[in-house]
C-alpha cells in the first residue's frame, strides 16, 4: 500500500512538471527528457538566497552540502552521490551541481576582470564537454551514456570559495573503441571529428572526404540519422573551444586528433593468411583501402610501415633457462593479428583519455585547499542481452554504492539509535552484502577470474562456467536459463537479475599489452605518442614483484582497488544522495511507466528510506559539539546554567528554540541519547536561524559601540583642530606684535642717527657759507632771502601734511603760495640792482640753487604722498585741532602771523624755540605778517591780543608737545640736505602714526 501511494505521488508530480521529490535525506529526480528551464542562473541565485523557501531541487541539495561545509559540523567534507540506471539523467544532474557550486562559491577580492575564480570555474565547467566527448557514447537505452566513472572533487579555501578541482576516473570502457553492440555507437569524439571537421582538417588527419558505412570499421555510420549528425557537428565546435579554454594549444589539439585518426585507420587494417598455418600473415592489400589505411596509420602515429606490419603479424616469445635468455618471433594467426591490432587501438585511446584527464587536473587543481565537496557520477545499473566484463564491473560499482547507502543511512541509523538507547521501531531493508561477497570475496567471481588469468593459457568458457558454479554456492548466484545457448551465469543484484556471458570474459580481464607494441610506440617519431606510453615503458622495464614473483594486474583487480579507494573517501565525508529515475524505457517526454519506476524505487532502497526518515532522526551530534556551536543561545538568557553539565545545557538550548514547536506536534523533534542528541529533519535549520539572530544582535551591539567610538574620536579631532588653530593664531599675532615693536625701535634709532648725521653736514655747509666774505650786504640779504624762501616752502609742505582740514587742496595752500609770489617780486627788484655782484659768486649759488631744486622735487613728492595718506594722519590732525583756534570768519583774504618764542638768528635764518602758525580771516583785510618789535635784537616775547591798523592779532597758546616735531623740522630744513632723514621720519609717521621723539 505504501509503495502505491509513493508511486501515485511521483506520477502526479511528474505530469504536473515537478520532477524533484524529497524523500528523507534522498532526493528523487525523474528525467523529463526535455528542456524545462529549471536550471538557469536565476534559479541558482534563488536557491542560494533561501533554499528552504523553494521546492525540492538538485540546487537545494548542493546548497545543503555547501551550508554543511560552511558550518563545519561533524564531517566537514561533503559528497553528493548521483546514482541511477543508464538514461536516468545522472550526467545532466552532475553537470548542474557542478555549475551551481562553481557559481555561488566564487570570490574576487582584487577586482580582476575576469576574476581568478571565474577562470577556475570556466576550466572546471569546460572539462565536462571534453570528458563527455571522450568518455560518453550512445547505447540502446541512453544517447549520452557515461562509459566511465568520475569523481570530481571541488576544492575550497578557508573562506569557503572554490579554488580548484581534481577529477578521478574509473574503468573506461575501452572495448567500445573496437566493438559496439547493435543500436550502440562508438565514443562521441569520433563522430564529432568526422562530421564537424572542415576540409583542411580532414586532409591533415588523412580522413576520407566521402563517408560511407564501408570506410571505417571502428565507426559504423548511419546517414539516416541526420539530426544526430548535425548535433555532432555542433558539439565538435564546443569540444574544440573547451580544449582551448582549459589550456590545450592548437598544436596539441592537432597531435591529439591525429592519434584519434590513426586509431580509425588501424581499424581498417586487415590480414590474410596462406593455406600453410605456420606461415606469417600478410596485409590484405587486395581489399580496397587497406593499404592506404596502413600507410595513413603509420604516418599519423609516426611509425615505420614495415615495423608496424611486423609488430602486428609477429609476437615475441622469450624463453629463459637459468642465466640464458632467448628471444624469438613467432608468426601470429589471422585472429591473433586482429586481436593485436585492436589491442594497439585500445591502448592508444586509453592513454589519450588518461593524458587528457591529467592535463585537466594540472590546469584546475589547487596548490593548497582546506576542504572539498565531491561529486560522484558513475555509470548506472546495466542489463543488456549480452553482458560481459564491462557490465559486471559497472553493476559491481553500483552494488558498492548501494551498500554505502544502506550502511551509512539505513543500517547505521538503526544501530546508532540502539546503542544510544533511543526508542526505535526497526524496519526491514534489503542488505546486499551477500551479493557483494560472491563478487569480491575470497572465493568469488573476481578471485576465480584472476586465478584463470595467472595460468597464462587459453580458458574454455564452458569449463570456467562449471568451475564457477561448483566453487561458489550462494543464493545470489545461479545458472543461466536454458534458452541461453552460450555459457553464462546469473547474479542476483539488488536491482534485478543479470545474465553474464563467459565467452571472452577471461581474455578481457587479462588486458594484456604485448611488450613489442609498447616498444613500437616508444620509438615513434612523434613526441606526443612517446609521451602517451611513458608509464607503460616504465612498468614494462621495472615490473613490481611480491616475494620474488611477478605481480599480475588484471582489469577487475585494478578496478576493485580504485573503487575501494573511492569508498574510503566517501565514508570520510557527509553523503548526500540523489536517486535518478528513468520514467519509461521509451525515453520520451510525459511518458510514465509505473512498473518500471516502482522497480527502480524498490531496487535503490528509496521505499525503505522514506519509512525510516519518517520516524528517524537524520541529524545527530555529540553533546560537546552541539554545545560548542549553540552555547551562545543561552549566554543571553537570564537563567543561570553555570553549574549544569553538558547534557543539561543542551536541554536548555533545545527547550529555548524547539520547545514551542513540539507543543503542536505529536512527535518530539529531538531526543537525548547517552552521548548524542538526535534531531528530526528541519530542526537543525531552526537552531541555525536562532544562532544567526544572536549573531546579528551581537553584531549590532558591536556596531553601536564602534560607531560611538568613531563619533567621539571625530569630535576630539575637531576640538584639537580648533585648539591648534587658536594657538597658532595667537602665536602669529604675538610674533607680528613683537616684530612691529622691533621695527619701531629700529625706526627711532635710524631717525635719530639720520638727523644727527645730516645736522653735522648742515653745520659744515653753514660754516663754509659763513666763512665766505661777501663784499656787499645785499648779497648777504639775498642769501637770507633764499634761506627764508626755502623755509617757507618747507613750511608749506609741513602744513600740507598736517593740514587742519581734510581737503589737501583748500584755499590755505593758495594763500601761502600767493604770499610767496608777491615776496619774490619785491626781492627780484633788489636782486637786479646787485646783478654785477652776484656774478662773482655765481658758481657757489648755482650749486646751491641746483641742489635746492632737487630737494624741492623730493619735497613735492613727499607732499603728494602725505595727501594720499591723509586718513592715517587724521589722528595727529585731530590732536592739533584742539590746540589751534579757528577764525570766526573765513573769506578769500588770509593773514599769517608767526609767534616766535626764543631767539631768531637773522644771519643764518635759523630760529630757536617754538613756532605756531595762526591763520585769521577778516572781510576786506589784506594779508600781513606781524612780528615782534623785539625782532631786531634777536629776542621775542609773547604778544598780547591787540588791534593794529584795523586788523586783529590774536595770541595763540603754544602747545609744547605738539610743536616739538615741527620745530625740529624747521631747524633742519634750512638747507636741502635733509631729504633722506625727512622721508624716513614721515614714512614712519604714515605707517605707524605719530612718533614722539
Amino acid at each position: 500500500m505504501f509503495s502505491v501511494h509513493m508511486l501515485n505521488c511521483l506520477s502526479e508530480r511528474y505530469l504536473a512538471g515537478r520532477y524533484h521529490t524529497q524523500t528523507g535525506n534522498t532526493l528523487v529526480t525523474l528525467n523529463p527528457f526535455k528542456e524545462t528551464g529549471h536550471f538557469d542562473v536565476h534559479m541558482i541565485h534563488r536557491y542560494h538566497s533561501n533554499q528552504k523557501a523553494h521546492p525540492p531541487h538538485v540546487f537545494r541539495v548542493a546548497e545543503t552540502a555547501l551550508s554543511n561545509l560552511t558550518r563545519r559540523l561533524d564531517k566537514i567534507n561533503q559528497s553528493i552521490i548521483v546514482s541511477g540506471e543508464s538514461g536516468s539523467g545522472k550526467t545532466w544532474n552532475a553537470r548542474c551541481l557542478l555549475k551551481y557550486l562553481t557559481t555561488v562559491a566564487v570570490c574576487n577580492p582584487s577586482g580582476f576582470t575576469p576574476s581568478p575564480a571565474d577562470c577556475i570555474e570556466r576550466r572546471i565547467l569546460d572539462s565536462n564537454p571534453i570528458l563527455e566527448a571522450f568518455g560518453n557514447a550512445s547505447t540502446s537505452r541512453n544517447h549520452n551514456s557515461s562509459r566511465f566513472g568520475k569523481y570530481i572533487q571541488l576544492q575550497f579555501s578557508r573562506g569557503n570559495h572554490v579554488v580548484g578541482a581534481s577529477i578521478q576516473t574509473y574503468l573506461l570502457e575501452k572495448t567500445r573503441v573496437v566493438y559496439q553492440f547493435d543500436g550502440s555507437r562508438n565514443f562521441h569524439i569520433f563522430y564529432q571529428m568526422l562530421f564537424g571537421a572542415n576540409e583542411r582538417e580532414m586532409r591533415n588527419w588523412l580522413l576520407p572526404n566521402v563517408l560511407s558505412s564501408d570506410n571505417l570499421n571502428y565507426v559504423p555510420l548511419n546517414h539516416s540519422e541526420g539530426a544526430c549528425n548535425q548535433k555532432d557537428k555542433q558539439d565538435f565546435l564546443v569540444t574544440k573551444q573547451a580544449m582551448s579554454n582549459v589550456g590545450l594549444s592548437r598544436s596539441q589539439q592537432q597531435e591529439l586528433f591525429k592519434v584519434l585518426s590513426g586509431i580509425l585507420h588501424l581499424g581498417n587494417v586487415e590480414f590474410i593468411s596462406d593455406d600453410d598455418v605456420t606461415g606469417p600473415c600478410e596485409i590484405d592489400c587486395e581489399k580496397q583501402g587497406v593499404d592506404t589505411s596502413v600507410n595513413a596509420a603509420a604516418q599519423l602515429l609516426g611509425l615505420d610501415v614495415d615495423a608496424l606490419t611486423r609488430c602486428l603479424a609477429f609476437r615475441q616469445i622469450t624463453a629463459s633457462h637459468k642465466r640464458r635468455k632467448s628471444v624469438f618471433m613467432k608468426p601470429c594467426l589471422k585472429d591473433e593479428c586482429h586481436t593485436r591490432r585492436d589491442c594497439l587501438a585500445k591502448l592508444l585511446y586509453a592513454r589519450v583519455f588518461d593524458w587528457l584527464v591529467g592535463f585537466i587536473n594540472g590546469c584546475t587543481m589547487a596548490r593548497s585547499w582546506q576542504s572539498y565537496i565531491g561529486l560522484l557520477d558513475v555509470y548506472g545499473f546495466e542489463s543488456f542481452s549480452f553482458n560481459s566484463l564491462e557490465q559486471l564491473c559497472i553493476n559491481y560499482a553500483n552494488e558498492k554504492l548501494q551498500q554505502h547507502f544502506v550502511h551509512n543511512f539505513l543500517k547505521a541509523e538503526q544501530d546508532d539509535c540502539q546503542s544510544e538507547g533511543i526508542p526505535w521501531k526497526f524496519e526491514d531493508f534489503t542488505d546486499n552484502k551477500t551479493c557483494l561477497d560472491i563478487i569480491e570475496g575470497n572465493i568469488s567471481i573476481f578471485a576465480l577470474m584472476n586465478q584463470q588469468c595467472k595460468l597464462n593459457r587459453h580458458s574454455d568458457p564452458s569449463s570456467f562456467c562449471e568451475f564457477l558454479h561448483d566453487t561458489i554456492s550462494s543464493s545470489n548466484l545461479s545458472r543461466a536459463h536454458m534458452s541461453v545457448i552460450s555459457p553464462a551465469f546469473v547474479v542476483h543484484h539488488y536491482a534485478e537479475k543479470v545474465t553474464y556471458q563467459v565467452d571472452g570474459l577471461i581474455e578481457k580481464n587479462k588486458d594484456g599489452i604485448p611488450a613489442e607494441l609498447v616498444d613500437l610506440l616508444r620509438i615513434s617519431s612523434k613526441k606526443f605518442v612517446q609521451q602517451l606510453v611513458d608509464a607503460d615503458v616504465t612498468s614494462l622495464h621495472n615490473p613490481s614483484k611480491t616475494k620474488g614473483k611477478k605481480t599480475t594486474f588484471t582489469v577487475v583487480s585494478k578496478f576493485k582497488n580504485s573503487l575501494d579507494s573511492l569508498m574510503a573517501t566517501l565514508y570520510e565525508t557527509t553523503p548526500h544522495y540523489i536517486r535518478c529515475i528513468k520514467p519509461s524505457l521509451e525515453c520520451q517526454p510525459d511518458s510514465f511507466d509505473n512498473v518500471h519506476v516502482i522497480n527502480q524505487l524498490r531496487a535503490c532502497g528509496v521505499l525503505e528510506t522514506i519509512q525510516i526518515s519518517a520516524t528517524g532522526f537524520p541529524t545527530r551530534m555529540l553533546y560537546s559539539d552541539f554545545l560548542k556551536r549553540y552555547e551562545l543561545l543561552i549566554r543571553s538568557n537570564s537563567e543561570d546554567v553555570k553549574d549544569l553539565d553538558t547534557k543539561s545545557k543542551c536541554a536548555v538550548i533545545t527547550n529555548l528554540v524547539l520547545a514551542e514547536a513540539d507543543k503542536e506536534n505529536k512527535m518530539k523533534s529531538f531526543l537525548f541519547g547517552k552521548t548524542k542528541i538526535f534531531l528530526r529533519e528541519g530542526q537543525l535549520d531552526k537552531l541555525e536561524v536562532a544562532r544567526l539572530k544572536e549573531f546579528n544582535l551581537s553584531a549590532g551591539v558591536i556596531q553601536i559601540w564602534w560607531r560611538k567610538i568613531l563619533a567621539t574620536k571625530s569630535k576630539q579631532e575637531t576640538a584639537v583642530v580648533i585648539i591648534q588653530a587658536g594657538f597658532r593664531g595667537w602665536k602669529v599675532r604675538e610674533d607680528v606684535k613683537r616684530r612691529h615693536e622691533a621695527a619701531r625701535v629700529i625706526q627711532y634709532a635710524m631717525i635719530g642717527y639720520s638727523i644727527r648725521l645730516h645736522q653735522c653736514k648742515l653745520d659744515e655747509q653753514l660754516n663754509e657759507l659763513n666763512s665766505d666774505e661777501f663784499a656787499d650786504s645785499d648779497v648777504q640779504e639775498c642769501i637770507d632771502e633764499q634761506s627764508q624762501q626755502n623755509n617757507s616752502i618747507l613750511t608749506e609742505g609741513i602744513l600740507s601734511a598736517v593740514s587742519l582740514d581734510n581737503d589737501p587742496h583748500d584755499s590755505n595752500l593758495s594763500v601761502i603760495r600767493s604770499s610767496k609770489c608777491s615776496k619774490e617780486v619785491e626781492d627780484q627788484d633788489k636782486r637786479d640792482k646787485f646783478t654785477s655782484k652776484e656774478v662773482e659768486n655765481q658758481d657757489k649759488r648755482d650749486k646751491f640753487t641746483i641742489k635746492g631744486i632737487e630737494d624741492q622735487d623730493k619735497r613735492d613728492k613727499f607732499t603728494i604722498k602725505g595727501i594720499e595718506d591723509q586718513d592715517k594722519r587724521d589722528k595727529f590732525t585731530d590732536k592739533s585741532i584742539n590746540e589751534i583756534e579757528e577764525p570766526e570768519n573765513v573769506n578769500n583774504n588770509y593773514r599769517i602771523q608767526f609767534h616766535e618764542n626764543g631767539n631768531l638768528n637773522c644771519n643764518s635764518g635759523r630760529s630757536e624755540g617754538n613756532t605756531i602758525v595762526n591763520i585769521e580771516q577778516k572781510d576786506g583785510d589784506e594779508i600781513s605778517q606781524k612780528k615782534s618789535s623785539n625782532e631786531q635784537c634777536g629776542t621775542h616775547k609773547p604778544i598780547a591780543s591787540e588791534h593794529q591798523n584795523g586788523r586783529r592779532v590774536k595770541e595763540e597758546p603754544v602747545n609744547q608737545g605738539t610743536t616739538t616735531i615741527i620745530n625740529k623740522f624747521v631747524q633742519v630744513a634750512t638747507t636741502p640736505a635733509v631729504d633722506i632723514a625727512f622721508g624716513i621720519v614721515l614714512l614712519g609717521l604714515l605707517y605707524h602714526g605719530p612718533v614722539r621723539l
